[in-house]
């Protein structure tokens, strides 16, 4: 080709050639080639150079000289399509002398880029020029002139030329592909020596962080150091929760951390759900990064979930800092479990003695087992029985949050009842607590009673404010010296609590000695208690049925103040004329008089079983109403 051509078209090709050679930068080479191009041959107006994109086989624009709008730098054209497709299917030069020529090669367009066209530049070009591009006997792209003059045209020696210069286009474009190459291969192995040099730094510190560790678990330092090392490690607040989200360690102490992590723990206690059972196995927030930015991860899985691990941090973890809490994790459910068989096989050693004990036969062996239990057999004790019911009745897995909270409600029992009888013991017993109270010998229920009501207070309340469905009533037994009668106690406190399960009751304790006549309600089913009512009340009940019971409250008030008049009067507020009447009309209304010692016992029971039954009473009353009806 260079033979062909004559010493000026050489000079101009050795200037391209070396134009185009100068740079390495693609982008670069594919402006000056065209710019070059433009320079050298006189005929043409503007220009473009396209390249073929085997994926998408489509002729791409890569740089666009024209006189006015850029829109051919948009336009895909497929091969075969106008003058650069056609020249790409041929893969030789082209040359389309005239406006017809040109028009002919335009129409093979698809519509999109013919309106392209004409909203670009709506005059076709009077001639044009194309020159495939050739790399290893395929074509790659095409370099494409376009005439507007009309005394101009492209000559032999322009087409010579245009070959030329698509041939040194391939060879620059081979030479800026390669060296692209190149670069990307250097940028690869830059990135890969990067990445093994992180690896290795990660992998060290994962090593130093695993080893610290395991010499933390071999020493036997248990979670609290544990917890201690990640903190100093991560330099954030670390909490372990158990299953119901209470704190059993934390580094620093929760008195300790600012009011923000405080702030941000409170958000996730408040996110676990107080109907999370025992066999739960993940946190309830779907991923491990809570809704405030924190992350937490759960310690154990089915069927022995143990509680979570809380990173209080916003900023995101890395890949070896995961791994290290997930390996914390591990350890931590490892500790948990062997206090868990600690606390397990204490709970029924001390369960074996309470049965035992509640039996009262007492033997030599018990007695010495008492004493390894730090139980006196000459001390005073007292049983109290803590029953749980469910306090949620949509809920069905009463069971489940009974036995995830049962650490926990025997820690609260401990915190009310031995803080202050610190020689007591509290065994969990089902859906029961029983907790055995230890005096001294010359205490009495009456030296007591105040501050035991008070602890039973604090505990329902303490349960009630932990919102995990859990409803707690208290039976008191009495106080029996020695350890002999301990079982008649625990007798007293289960007849209490069934008392509070079967009549309605203000106070969620009961104790035994306040049980008073009502003891003999145990020793009869519900019916038999409301036929008695209904036998020595049910006249003034069915009189009175529309008038809110005024008869009722006024005979209530004057056995409470033990028929005295004047007192029942002023207590009631009204006149003593009109009490007068009220006490003779409910006596013609019963047929009793109230000074007779058996009605007046008769009424006196009535009334206390009507305050406890009110509610069954009343639907009985109810019913007979419908049914004379």
């Amino acid at each position: 080709m260079k033979s062909d051509l004559s010493h000026g078209q050489l000079q101009m090709l050795i200037q391209v050639s070396n134009a185009i050679n100068s740079t390495l930068d693609l982008d670069v080479v594919f402006n000056t080639i065209m710019k070059e191009t433009l320079a050298v041959i006189e005929a043409a107006d503007e220009g473009f150079l396209f390249l073929y994109d085997p994926t998408d086989d489509y002729l791409v624009a890569k740089s666009v000289f024209l006189r006015d709008n850029d829109v051919l730098s948009v336009v895909r054209l497929k091969p075969g399509e106008s003058m650069t497709g056609i020249t790409f299917l041929r893969k030789t030069c082209t040359h389309f002398p005239d406006r017809d020529s040109v028009q002919r090669a335009a129409s093979t367009m698809s519509t999109s880029n013919q309106q392209r066209l004409r909203e670009a530049d709506p005059i076709f070009p009077t001639s044009a020029a194309s020159a495939p591009i050739m790399s290893n006997g395929e074509c790659i792209g095409v370099i494409t002139l376009d005439c507007f003059r009309p005394d101009a045209s492209f000559k032999p020696e322009d087409m010579q030329l245009l070959e030329a210069i698509s041939h040194q286009a391939a060879i620059a474009l081979e030479k800026a592909n390669l060296y692209r190459d190149k670069e990307k291969s250097v940028e690869l192995l830059e990135t890969l020596n990067t990445q093994m040099k992180k690896q290795n730094h990660l992998l060290n510190r994962s090593l130093e962080i695993h080893q610290s560790l395991a010499a933390l678990v071999l020493q036997g330092e248990g979670v609290s150091a544990i917890l201690d090392h990640v903190h100093h490690l991560m330099e954030q607040p670390i909490i372990l929760l158990d299953q119901m989200g209470e704190i059993l360690s934390s580094a620093p102490a929760f008195t300790e951390m600012e009011y923000q992590a405080k702030t941000k723990l409170e958000t996730i206690q408040h996110s676990i759900p107080s109907a999370l059972t025992h066999g739960a196995a993940y946190p309830p927030f779907g991923t491990r990064k809570t809704p405030n930015g924190c992350m937490v991860f759960p310690i154990g899985a089915k069927p022995n979930f143990l509680g979570y691990l809380a990173l209080l941090s916003e900023k995101p973890l890395d890949e070896v800092n995961m791994a290290a809490l997930e390996h914390v994790c591990t350890v931590i459910s490892f500790e948990l479990v062997k206090e868990q068989a600690v606390f397990e096989t204490e709970q029924n050693l001390r369960g074996q003695f309470i049965e035992q004990l509640f039996t009262g036969h007492i033997s030599s062996r018990l007695i010495e087992q008492a004493k390894h239990l730090h139980m006196d057999p000459h001390r005073s004790y007292q049983v109290l029985t803590i029953n749980f019911e469910n306090d949620r009745r949509e809920s069905t897995d009463f069971y489940d949050r009974l036995l995830a909270a049962r650490r926990n409600l025997i820690q609260i029992a401990t915190d009310s009842f031995l803080q202050t009888h610190p020689l007591g013991m509290i065994v969990a017993k089902q859906e029961q607590l029983v907790v055995l109270l230890s005096f001294a010998s010359h205490q009495s229920w009456k030296d007591i009673r105040s501050a035991i009501e008070d602890q039973c207070q604090r505990f329902t309340t303490a349960i009630y404010i932990k919102n995990w469905g859990l409803k707690a009533s208290i039976g008191i037994g009495g106080i029996k010296k020695g350890l002999k009668d301990v079982y008649k106690s625990s007798e007293e406190s289960i007849r209490c609590v069934t008392f509070l399960k079967n009549y309605k009751m203000e106070q969620p304790y009961l104790s035994y000695p306040e049980l008073g006549s009502k003891r003999l309600l145990l020793q009869n089913d519900t019916e038999d208690l409301l036929d008695y009512v209904l036998e020595n009340l049910g006249p003034l009940l069915r009189y009175e049925k529309s008038r809110k019971r005024e008869f009722l409250h006024t005979l209530t008030s004057f056995l409470d103040h033990s028929l005295k008049m004047k007192e029942t009067a002023s207590a009631l507020n009204i006149h003593l004329n009109t009490l007068i009447y009220r006490v003779k009309r409910m006596e013609d209304i019963l047929g009793i008089s109230l000074t007779n010692q058996k009605q007046f016992l008769d009424i006196s029971i009535a009334i206390q079983i009507y305050q406890l039954l009110e509610t069954e009473i009343e639907e009985r009353l109810t019913r007979e109403t419908t049914v004379y009806l």
